[in-house]
């Protein structure tokens, strides 16, 4: 199959570029917020079309680490929180691992929808220690 051209990216980059360029400068007040609202959203729609089918192949390979084997997508997660609330992952290597596998997947997902706050984050974090 030949993809169209151009692609979905490609047109939701356009229609920032055009907001940005053409709309942006001729609205002010509470309209000047929704076009910047209307900017966000399709700029994570854009970044989350890139990554989502990564993301959740990362996602589908930490739960079957987690389990011990394959896990339904279907089920992960509902099979994860009754894990977690039966004590299955309290301490031990079991927590750690439950616990950056958690941390990676917030990450993975605030680096999609709130790549700035995440950047800001970072910056914190390094300076803390």
């Amino acid at each position: 199959m030949i993809p169209d051209t151009p692609g979905a990216k490609d047109l939701l980059e356009t229609a920032i570029a055009e907001l940005k360029a053409n709309i942006l400068p001729a609205v002010d007040g509470d309209n000047k917020l929704t076009v910047l609202m209307a900017i966000a959203a399709i700029d994570t729609a854009v970044r989350e079309q890139q990554t989502i089918h990564e993301l959740q192949a990362e996602q589908r390979g930490a739960m079957a680490a987690l389990a011990g084997g394959p896990v339904s997508s279907d089920d992960r997660a509902a099979d994860l929180c009754r894990a977690i609330r039966t004590g299955a992952f309290d301490g031990g290597d079991k927590g750690r691992a439950l616990y950056h596998a958690l941390l990676d997947d917030v990450t993975a997902r605030t680096a999609i929808s709130n790549p700035k706050y995440l950047a800001a984050a970072e910056a914190d974090w390094a300076v803390r220690g």
